[in-house]
């Protein structure tokens, strides 16, 4: 995960560096926004004040994968603009499509692991104790 980490920051930066050679500004609120949304997922009633469930490891999975497949579709688009945009390097976001598709692959691969660690074996019942 650390690496995975590493690679998303460093796809922000590169964010933030296309957005200065087209001229667009990073919008603060934005940011804010995220950081907000982040804080209040972390509130979410999982039935544990203290620490995360294994359905929070789960759910955090499927949005960390909902939003690499935003941002694949953020270099699809871009590569499209650099077709006609000299200011962008279509190899350079080439670069970071391939490095999305393969961030999906690891975290798909997390994904499922947690699938099995959350719902192998009767370890899920509904309310009433039945599966």
């Amino acid at each position: 995960m650390e690496h995975l980490a590493e690679q998303i920051a460093d796809d922000r930066k590169s964010l933030l560096a296309i957005m200065g050679a087209l001229g667009l500004p990073a919008r603060r609120y934005k940011i804010y926004g995220g950081g907000a949304a982040e804080l209040l997922e972390r509130l979410k009633p999982n039935g544990v004040l203290h620490s995360t469930s294994g359905l929070s490891s789960l759910m955090e999975l499927e949005t960390l994968r909902l939003g690499v497949e935003g941002k694949t579709l953020l270099w699809r688009t871009l590569l499209r603009v650099a077709q006609h945009e000299d200011a962008l390097d279509e190899d350079r976001i080439g670069q970071l499509l391939e490095r999305a598709l393969g961030q999906i692959d690891t975290i798909e691969a997390l994904r499922l692991a947690a699938v099995e660690a959350n719902f192998s074996q009767g370890m899920y019942r509904n309310a009433s104790g039945k599966r």
